[in-house]
């Protein structure tokens, strides 16, 4: 039909008291239908629990005959207490269209179906509450025991139909648009608060609207009991909680986001703990091993020095095996005592220029020991090689440290290789430097490539806790990146590991050799010992003595600074580093600076690191390591006064290995 006409009876009757409405004669469709009849008309719905002009026998019957006969036909509809007059419009032609007035009738005796029971009921009993339901803003319906909506409020009709004055959202399941997704436990709560007479906590389901889109609702079911306390039908209601829905999503997944980080916090915490205590058990080892280094060496210091003067005085050819023992076991301690430097990270003590071959020399027979007879051991060296600038002693050691590792990997059967050779490597600034590389290369079982990054971390080991302490490699990394070198490893498990070690070339020639028993230079000159043990005092007194110098014993640096406020004029003064007293020993170079110029020379049992936060290795004075042998010293002594090799006399000594 045309708007037009439409719009007519809707101006016409919008408003009027009586109950219009115009019906499509074919779909049974309400194409208009006033307040007033919408009243009446809601009661008959609710009643019958279904489009009434559809399932409504009587009234169906009755729109049938309007539509056939032409006349006028009037219905009587007790559930609703109204009648019902239905004649076609003869305005339009090309479409079949039924007026249909409406009016209230005298009350008639119930039905006896539940959903019309319950609809009879509201009607005689629920009219007030009827009216304040429709306003809540919540969705509000009744439906019968088998869970039949007869009646919603406006806001569920909106929800469902989007037209909160048709009526098109009764007479269903309450389950009807419920998500397929949540439709079985939406049946299992309806079912149970039917059978257990209500619900003790709301439950939570998506409804479909009129557009076809779901929300999430919480419903709640609760009877509505007569006279007998029996159920005459059920209210529930429907709150939309889509908003609260989104919100509590999206705190979900923000505790889930701050849990993660929270583990993540916690897993970096840890690891930060671990670190933490690593660092704090390497600071407890580098303060023990550097405060046992120091002991032993100035044990070995008087040790030396008591040999040396031993052997220049010896008459007895037979002193000499057990002197020679007592030097070997000097040297062996030696080396105990730089490895314990190396325990805490200390800096190479005495850095100069070694030619690679005569090193590799020296150390094949220790290398072949620590391998142990089961292992093919080979060297393969370029030659002509520049000179090497490394602590020879630190060197030996990560050399032997590296043929232990070889050795536990292949189980003390297999090859090792040591490759010595010229290298070429970038630096951090991309530059190409040349280095002198020591390699050492096994046939044992490798290391697993997740392992790799860890071998040289501190106390870390791949080896039974009965093998190793895990500080080797660390001992090594420290080492050559103290000597401003590199350290690499390669390694395929299954079949072997390759560990080279590149240390930069000397830019000084290699010094020549104290040799053994050589004759020493006697000595002319007063020297101003300062040494606060007494032990190494009075040794390295006797060592002086013995080489021809006058000797002034002091214990401390307030000692020495005294002696030369007070008039005392040594030609040389021989010093301690780090002894008890009020003055350091950069007040005892004040003292000397302020007083003349005495040249010093510094000795200390302490590695290197000590004597650079004294500030000394700025190339002013000399520092000599403990353990050193008198033949070492009388030529520190000779540089230091200028003094030349053709003195009147000589003595002969024999050195106690540095170590």
């Amino acid at each position: 039909m045309s708007n037009a006409v439409l719009s007519s009876y809707t101006g016409a009757f919008q408003d009027s008291a009586v109950a219009f409405a115009v019906l499509d004669g074919a779909s049974r469709e309400i194409l208009f239908a006033n307040s007033a009849f919408l009243e009446v008309f809601k009661l008959l719905q609710a009643a019958v629990g279904q489009d009434a002009f559809r399932g409504f026998t009587a009234l169906a019957d009755a729109v049938e005959e309007a539509c056939g006969s032409g006349t006028m036909v009037a219905c009587q509809c007790p559930p609703a207490n109204a009648r019902f007059e239905l004649s076609r419009l003869p305005q339009v032609s090309d479409q079949l269209l039924l007026q249909c007035v409406a009016s209230t009738i005298a009350s008639t005796a119930i039905g006896t179906t539940s959903a019309s029971a319950a609809a009879q009921a509201l009607a005689n009993g629920m009219d007030g509450y009827q009216r304040v339901l429709e306003l809540v803003a919540d969705q509000v319906w009744l439906c019968a025991s088998d869970g039949e909506v007869f009646w919603s409020n406006r806001a569920a009709r909106r929800f469902a139909n989007g037209n909160a004055g048709l009526a098109g959202g009764d007479g269903g399941l309450l389950t009807a648009g419920v998500h397929p997704d949540d439709r079985d436990a939406a049946n299992n709560a309806l079912v149970e608060a039917l059978r257990s007479g209500g619900m003790e906590q709301p439950h939570r389901y998506r409804l479909r609207d009129h557009t076809g889109l779901h929300h999430w609702f919480q419903f709640t079911l609760a009877p509505v009991r007569g006279v007998l306390d029996e159920p005459e039908c059920w209210v529930g209601t429907s709150v939309d909680i889509q908003a609260f829905h989104e919100a509590e999503n999206a705190a979900v997944a923000r505790i889930e986001q701050l849990r993660r980080r929270a583990e993540a916090h916690e897993s970096r915490m840890l690891e930060s703990q671990r670190v933490l205590g690593e660092q704090h058990k390497m600071a407890l080892v580098s303060h023990l091993a550097g405060g046992v280094a120091h002991d032993l060496n100035n044990l070995l210091h008087v040790m030396g020095i008591n040999i040396e003067l031993m052997q220049a005085a010896a008459s007895r050819e037979a002193l000499e095996p057990h002197l020679r023992i007592l030097q070997g076991c000097i040297s062996k301690a030696g080396r105990l005592s730089t490895q314990l430097s190396g325990f805490g990270g200390r800096l190479p003590q005495n850095a100069v220029a070694l030619d690679p071959q005569s090193l590799v020399d020296e150390v094949h027979e220790l290398l072949s020991k620590a391998l142990g007879a089961g292992i093919a051991f080979k060297v393969e060296m370029e030659k002509g090689l520049r000179p090497v600038f490394a602590d020879k002693a630190y060197l030996e050691n990560a050399l032997i440290n590296l043929a232990i590792n070889a050795r536990e990997a292949m189980e003390g059967e297999g090859n090792v290789t040591l490759r010595v050779g010229s290298r070429s490597r970038l630096d951090t600034a991309g530059t190409a430097l040349e280095y002198v590389m020591f390699e050492i290369e096994d046939s044992g079982v490798g290391i697993a490539p997740e392992l790799q990054e860890h071998v040289f971390d501190p106390f870390y080991s791949t080896k039974r806790s009965d093998k190793g302490s895990g500080l080797g490699l660390t001992m090594v990394r420290t080492f050559v990146e103290n000597s401003r070198g590199h350290v690499s490893l390669e390694s395929v498990a299954g079949r072997g590991t390759r560990v080279a070690i590149y240390l930069p070339y000397s830019t000084v020639p290699v010094e020549a050799a104290i040799v053994p028993g050589a004759a020493i230079t006697a000595g002319v000159g007063k020297v101003l010992l300062v040494e606060d043990d007494d032990s190494v005092r009075d040794a390295m007194n006797s060592m002086l003595t013995q080489l021809g110098y006058e000797t002034i014993p002091s214990f401390s640096s307030d000692h020495a600074v005294t002696l030369l406020r007070s008039g005392v004029r040594p030609d040389l003064i021989i010093s301690d580093i780090r002894m008890p007293g009020r003055l350091t020993v950069q007040d005892l170079i004040a003292g000397v600076e302020a007083s003349g110029s005495i040249p010093i020379i510094f000795v200390t049992g302490y590695s290197a690191d000590v004597v650079i936060k004294e500030g000394l290795l700025n190339g002013t004075y000399q520092v000599v390591f403990k353990p050193f042998s008198a033949a070492e010293m009388a030529a520190r002594i000779q540089v230091a006064l200028g003094q030349s090799a053709n003195a009147a006399g000589s003595i002969t000594v024999t050195s106690a290995a540095a170590g």
